[in-house]
């Protein structure tokens, strides 16, 4: 498989220039994503880097597959950091945002406030936090399309992802299906599948999205993507991750409220989504 040559753009660290916002939009909408330089300093990246090891380090059930509420957990299938098995299933810390104003305030960022305003054509709302550990030899992630989760409408989300270590393919750097944001949410065929729907999808179409330290890369939540296992026996794949809605959102999944708008405050016009998407 042919690596993507991606093309990124430089976030001045200045005035924004308007053909630079122009790029981006219009990548973002042909594409399905845009890669973004510069949205964190090399300051905030290593302040996150230094945080995260920490943050595994301290007595959090913060990890495995369940999401936190303010009601409580809403399954029992939250660990502490060193239960997880990552040869076995994906290492993550889920909503860290809810455990610290330090990780609120890179997932509120006034940069990435600023782009999504640019991509969305109006202003994000915050919907979850995430952070990927990766280690050397753990598992990837199936393809998968993050709406599928969050089912926001009448909009779809949008994703902002910012590794903290180079990826390529050894390290399992992100694929996609490019333009596959103009498609509909995807039902796996078969219960159980956690990679079931990539074989609804011509694997000529996935292209891996090689990124270095200090990128960002911006997708839409109709966006098929995953990732392959890290195979490096050194390099990790640590990313950060924020999801996002529009302001215009009118429903949202049940694991995702409350909802921040990008200066912290609750959202409470946003109804809870029972319905369960369109794949129930």
């Amino acid at each position: 498989m042919e690596s993507k040559n991606i093309t990124s753009h430089l976030f001045p660290k200045a005035d924004v220039d308007s053909t630079v916002l122009k790029r981006i939009k219009e990548q973002y909408d042909q594409e399905g994503y845009c890669v973004v330089d510069n949205v964190y300093s090399g300051a905030e990246l290593d302040e996150m880097e230094t945080f995260f090891e920490d943050f595994k380090n301290h007595d959090y059930n913060a990890f495995g597959n369940a999401i936190s509420t303010d009601e409580g957990w809403e399954e029992n299938y939250t660990f502490n950091f060193s239960e997880i098995d990552p040869s076995k299933e994906l290492l993550r810390a889920m909503h860290p945002h809810r455990f610290s104003q330090k990780v609120k305030k890179w997932y509120l960022h006034p940069k990435i406030g600023f782009i999504l305003m640019n991509l969305l054509g109006c202003p994000a709302l915050g919907a979850q936090t995430m952070y990927y550990y990766k280690p050397p030899q753990s598992v990837g992630q199936g393809m998968h399309q993050d709406n599928f989760y969050l089912l926001s409408t009448p909009a779809t989300c949008i994703a902002a992802w910012t590794p903290i270590d180079d990826t390529d393919e050894e390290n399992g750097c992100l694929k996609v299906v490019r333009g596959s944001q103009n498609t509909k949410i995807l039902c796996p065929p078969r219960e159980g599948e956690t990679n079931a729907i990539a074989e609804m999808v011509e694997r000529s179409e996935i292209v891996p999205i090689y990124m270095q330290r200090g990128q960002t890369l911006f997708f839409n939540g109709q966006l098929i993507h995953g990732s392959s296992p890290n195979k490096s026996l050194t390099r990790s794949r640590r990313t950060f991750i924020g999801h996002y809605v529009d302001s215009m959102t009118e429903r949202l999944a049940k694991f995702y409220h409350p909802i921040l708008d990008m200066d912290g405050n609750k959202v409470s016009n946003i109804l809870i989504d029972k319905n369960g998407g369109p794949c129930q």
